[in-house]
């Protein structure tokens, strides 16, 4: 019987690594030019067929294509980095099945062990294949809001108002509450004095919205003007009129800014009373005209 190696199958020793120069040179030299061909190649073909089916082109549609192509090219990338190590190994000699052999049996060992890493790797699987949120939506998933910075198969980062960034596992997400997706109505409460006029109150808030949405400043952000909806409560000291209007989703807030400033201001130069909180209803109701 011949006797066994005490040699372990991951030693190489330099006289491989210069034997198989040209070999290693040239699987390097083909894996740089594939990655470069596919970070050229792939992005136009994705944002070809994602916008393919929409009717019209926008930024929304922009935005879903760039995340799926970054995390599809962010995946392919680490594929091709495992496929080029393990190839260059079998090249300078190294017994690449045991290697092979370890990484199903740590894959069954993390799919069984690790499930929530598998949960977050399938959740984000769907979260991108659904289009629930794509990088640069405002959102709410798992009692976090704010911005998405970034999407991966594992996890959203996501940061709020005050400039804190959250890392949430997908595995994690249930609701997603998308708040820039085609559209956002634009909901502002105005409140007025018991005892003013409701229908004049209307006027002036006409005027405004119409003023806003000619304004060049806003005039691509509004898709239907601001209009006075209804009385919406009576309550403390003044009665609260809804005032609504349809905007493109991601200036939402700017316009609903802008309106409150506009209408407060309309507010002061036309007359119209507005309420405070330290006087009763009912002695409002006695001091208006």
């Amino acid at each position: 019987m011949p006797p066994l190696s005490t040699q372990p199958f991951l030693a190489v020793g330099w006289d491989d690594v210069k034997d198989e120069g040209p070999a290693i040179l040239l699987i390097i030299a083909v894996l740089i030019v594939a990655s470069a061909l596919f970070r050229a190649i792939f992005p136009r073909l994705a944002r070809t067929a994602i916008l393919r089916g929409a009717s019209a082109p926008d930024e929304e549609m922009d935005k879903r294509a760039d995340t799926i192509i970054h995390v599809v090219q962010r995946t392919a990338g680490i594929g091709a980095l495992l496929i080029g190590l393990i190839t260059i190994l079998h090249e300078v000699g190294v017994d690449i099945t045991a290697i092979v052999t370890g990484l199903g049996i740590t894959g069954l060992a993390l799919a069984l062990g690790a499930q929530t890493l598998v949960r977050d790797g399938i959740n984000g699987i769907f979260l991108l294949a659904e289009d629930q949120y794509r990088t640069g939506d405002v959102v709410r998933i798992a009692d976090v809001t704010g911005t998405v910075e970034s999407i991966s198969l594992r996890r959203t980062i996501v940061r709020d108002d005050d400039g804190v960034v959250h890392s949430v596992p997908n595995g994690s997400i249930n609701v997603v509450s998308n708040y820039t997706r085609d559209f956002a109505r634009v909901n502002v409460r105005a409140q007025v004095a018991y005892g003013e006029d409701l229908a004049r109150v209307n006027e002036v808030v006409e005027q405004v919205g119409k003023e806003l949405a000619a304004d060049p400043s806003f005039r691509e952000l509004i898709i239907d003007p601001p209009l006075p909806g209804y009385v919406e409560s009576i309550g403390e000291g003044g009665v609260t009129v809804l005032v609504t209007a349809r905007a493109r989703s991601s200036a939402r807030w700017e316009v609903a800014a802008e309106l409150r400033r506009r209408l407060a201001e309309a507010f002061v130069r036309e007359g119209v009373r507005v309420p405070f909180a330290s006087v009763a209803p009912e002695e409002a109701a006695r001091k208006a005209p």
